[in-house]
């Protein structure tokens, strides 16, 4: 489950990340996307729960195909990390996972999913002229930092809605 919350110096309002301007209008794309929602006073709390792996659409395999490690809390500095808790608690830092009843994930377990990434890290010397292209179930990407002059052209093929993964997914079995 990641739990997200929009409000003021919370990154960046939910009408910038949901490509909405009204309420309404985000309330309708909540309900579409099974994304619960909740108002708190001008705040916005979002709540999605997804699986944990998915079958990739075309070839049946099963991906790891989540964030968890990423937006988990354990992945802020320490001395951020503080500084968020003893400014928002828990509840309401700007992103935190779970698991799927909402019950809180031990660091360990999100570490060892962080070092199962680390063991599988392919990395290569970027040189100029250099393309990538892949499957976005099929490997993470761009997690590492980089400095220096560089030009990100993003294009998805084939896009698929969580609903739409489900149906395909029945289809291949």
């Amino acid at each position: 489950m990641l739990v997200r919350n929009f409000g003021e110096h919370m990154s960046l309002p939910w009408q910038t990340s949901f490509r909405v301007k009204e309420k309404a209008e985000l309330e309708a794309y909540c309900r579409q996307s099974r994304i619960e929602y909740e108002w708190i006073g001008d705040r916005l709390r979002t709540r999605q729960t997804r699986p944990a792996v998915r079958q990739h659409v075309l070839t049946g395999e099963w991906v790891w195909f989540n964030h968890v490690a990423f937006w988990h809390v354990s992945s802020l500095d320490p001395t951020v990390r503080q500084m968020f808790l003893a400014e928002f608690g828990q509840d309401d830092l700007p992103y935190n996972t779970y698991y799927g009843d909402g019950s809180h994930i031990d660091d360990a377990v999100v570490e060892a999913v962080r070092e199962a990434y680390r063991q599988e890290t392919v990395t290569f010397p970027w040189q100029p002229g250099d393309l990538l292209m892949l499957d976005n179930m099929m490997v993470a990407h761009g997690r590492y930092p980089f400095t220096g002059e560089r030009k990100i052209l993003a294009a998805m093929g084939e896009p698929c809605q969580s609903g739409q993964l489900a149906s395909q997914q029945a289809a291949i079995a």
